[in-house]
């Protein structure tokens, strides 16, 4: 009887925390591609997928996200017998603003920090090295569109401005990362 009243106190508990958090609560999955620079065996330009998801929990007049992702790309140098594989994964954590601008359209500011992890494996016939390096703490800023066309299909465009420091600040030091979008609410 106890354990039948301990799981019907946890159910009713579980069910009030489900109310609460309905409309509250948004988790959207990421998929994409970005460009980014590689130097090795020389420099050039690559595009890979990225993937992952961000959290948003609104409170009345802002909303606390988390975004998680995760991007993987290889390269082989058939001159050199030599592969690279690179992985990268970012999380960030930050607080979101958003504001009406039409009835079919909004506008949204969104700020915080981010941790990154990058590691690299060169792999010369069967002998693999591998360098692994997490970043401090880069604060970011970015601002976005929504476009509203119905009530479970939304359009966005972003613009995500990251601090990245060098040993010579310039305005090399900022990673821009434009996206566009598609949302899907089910």
């Amino acid at each position: 009887m106890k354990k039948l009243l301990c799981m019907a106190m946890a159910l009713l508990s579980l069910t009030s925390f489900a109310d609460d958090m309905k409309g509250k609560l948004s988790i959207t999955p990421i998929v994409g591609l970005e460009r980014v620079q590689k130097f090795q065996p020389t420099p050039y330009m690559k595009t890979r997928v990225i993937y992952g998801a961000r959290l948003v929990y609104k409170f009345p007049i802002s909303a606390l996200e988390v975004e998680y992702t995760h991007a993987q790309d290889t390269n082989n140098d058939v001159a050199s017998n030599t592969s690279y594989k690179d992985s990268e994964d970012k999380l960030r954590l930050g607080l979101r603003g958003e504001g009406a601008l039409t009835s079919f359209s909004s506008v949204y500011l969104r700020g915080g920090a981010q941790c990154r992890k990058n590691e690299q494996t060169k792999t010369v016939g069967s002998a693999a090295s591998t360098t692994s390096n997490s970043s401090k703490v880069q604060p970011y800023v970015g601002t976005g569109l929504t476009i509203h066309v119905s009530q479970f299909f939304a359009l966005t465009a972003e613009i995500l401005a990251t601090y990245t420091p060098t040993d010579k600040p310039n305005l090399k030091d900022y990673e821009l990362q434009p996206t566009l979008g598609i949302n899907v609410r089910f």
